[in-house]
């Protein structure tokens, strides 16, 4: 069986372009005889569409002034541009066994009933109008099925996305309305308000899964009415979903969104977008040497420093903190910093380094012949390992110590690094080790700061600070990822238009 479900909308039924010709007075006079079924005193008029074709009132005044006098002669001043597109499109082995209608009926909702109240827009009184209009046009349909939606009030209105949604699932799920397997559905949700047509598609699509295709039209170019599957539709409606992703920095997200409708033959658009994902990826897993792998020519200069990939841990805490994770935020603004010590150290002091198994750094007792002040700065214990066994593991105070030994200007108290082996390291461990949550304020105290910019900027000053002066006014622009992420956006306008084009020429 083949199951239309329409919606319908304030601009379903129009007045044709030549309807006063009959006669001057015609509205005037059927709004004299009808007008006691308004319930109110206002004088409603046809308003010539923007097309100078046709004329428009509001829905639920022509319901009450033309379908309640109704008769062949009325009927026929009447237009239904989306419907027609519609009818057209539903011949052969599409036309439809059963139609269900939904009705909009907000009279519970709106007690101020003045001429702009969303009231006059309802669809519930143009059910004589739409009963002849299915007649005429599926004659074996004994009857056309409607559903109306009833908010209680001004809150729960059809402009509200949540409460339309629960509106069209309660109606859509009555026990009398039955649905079987090997039904093909065909639905119409243009009409009404886009959090109606949105609801449609959304409750459509879960309740009916691929047996679903989606009526699609425009009353100006109705020979452009289409039929789009039901992953089609999907596809676009998951699109946008990326975007949102995509604005959260959630990159996997995206990725697990779009990957079901990849090609085996990507497009140009599609392979772009597939790649930039790859790499961003890997940049949000920290795995910075995989996220360089992936990169153009033009970051080679960026890579061959030895510093680089300071900035991106510090991008990395910036985005953290952006999709909500404190805790990763905290750790990968302090990792940023003391990670870029290790490879300020590894860097300048390479000959006085050697590595564990694991790949731990440790600085030999050799160090003492560049930096002679070194071994008195460290703990009693890690001197006498420095002594003893000719090397210690270069981290956390021992790491702190060879900065300020070699860069003595950091070793006064109000030096900007004097945050990294005082309040920070205090923090560190504790909030790392609570149990509880972290709240983002705590991120910011945690590096004495008061607020999200000064966090940013107290964080970049340490790191252009390691980074032998590096004068990076800020960390996006020290971020080779956040070129990427332009670049990702970009990709998916570009690989979403190319999806578009795609539907159009099947």
């Amino acid at each position: 069986m083949n199951i239309w479900i329409v919606t319908t909308g304030n601009s379903d039924v129009q007045l044709k372009h030549d309807f006063l010709y009959k006669d001057k007075a015609r509205w005037n006079n059927l709004y004299r005889t009808g007008k006691q079924a308004l319930k109110k005193d206002h004088t409603f008029q046809p308003v010539k569409k923007e097309d100078d074709v046709t004329f428009t009132v509001p829905a639920r005044v022509m319901g009450l002034i033309y379908g309640n006098q109704l008769n062949d002669d009325i009927y026929g001043d009447l237009c239904f541009p989306l419907l027609d597109a519609f009818y057209q499109k539903l011949q052969g082995q599409n036309q439809p066994d059963r139609i269900i209608v939904i009705l909009t009926n907000q009279e519970a909702a709106y007690k101020n009933l003045d001429k702009k109240s969303p009231y006059w827009k309802d669809t519930c009184t143009l059910k004589p109008i739409l009963n002849k209009y299915f007649k005429d046009r599926f004659p074996k349909i004994k009857e056309v099925e409607y559903l109306e939606l009833n908010p209680k009030s001004k809150d729960e209105g059809l402009d509200n996305w949540d409460q339309a949604l629960k509106l069209v699932q309660q109606e859509l799920s009555q026990s009398n309305l039955e649905f079987k397997p090997l039904d093909k559905i065909y639905v119409s949700h243009q009409a009404g308000t886009p959090a109606i047509s949105s609801a449609i598609q959304f409750v459509s699509l879960a309740k009916f899964g691929k047996r679903v295709k989606f009526l699609v039209s425009n009353e100006y170019e109705p020979e452009n009415t289409r039929l789009i599957t039901s992953s089609n539709y999907l596809r676009g409606i998951q699109l946008q979903e990326a975007n949102v992703l995509l604005e959260r920095f959630d990159y996997s997200g995206v990725e697990s969104l779009l990957k079901p409708y990849w090609s085996n033959t990507p497009s140009p658009q599609e392979e772009k977008l597939r790649q930039l994902l790859k790499i961003a990826i890997q940049w949000n897993f920290a795995n910075f040497d995989e996220f360089a792998k992936g990169l153009g020519e033009a970051a080679q200069e960026r890579l061959k420093t030895w510093w680089w990939t300071g900035y991106e841990a510090a991008y990395l805490a910036v985005v953290s903190l952006e999709q909500g994770n404190t805790v990763e935020a905290l750790f990968h603004s302090f990792r940023s910093v003391e990670g870029l010590i290790c490879k300020w150290a590894e860097y300048e002091y390479k000959t006085h380094i050697q590595y564990k198994p694991d790949g731990s750094p440790e600085i030999k007792s050799s160090i003492s012949r560049d930096l002679p002040n070194y071994l008195n700065r460290l703990y009693p214990n890690m001197q006498d390992k420095l002594r003893n066994k000719g090397k210690t593991g270069l981290f956390s105070e021992s790491l702190y110590q060879l900065l300020q030994a070699a860069k003595p200007e950091c070793q006064n108290y109000t030096h900007i690094m004097s945050v990294v082996w005082g309040k920070a390291r205090e923090n560190r461990n504790p909030l790392f080790h609570r149990l509880l949550g972290l709240q983002e304020q705590e991120v910011f105290e945690a590096w004495d700061t008061k607020n999200k910019d000064a966090w940013k900027s107290k964080v970049l000053k340490c790191l252009n600070f390691v980074a032998n002066n590096q004068t990076f006014t800020s960390l996006q622009k020290a971020s080779l990822m956040y070129q990427v992420h332009q670049d990702l956006k970009q990709a998916l306008i570009d690989y979403e238009l190319q999806s578009f084009s795609d539907l159009l020429s099947e």
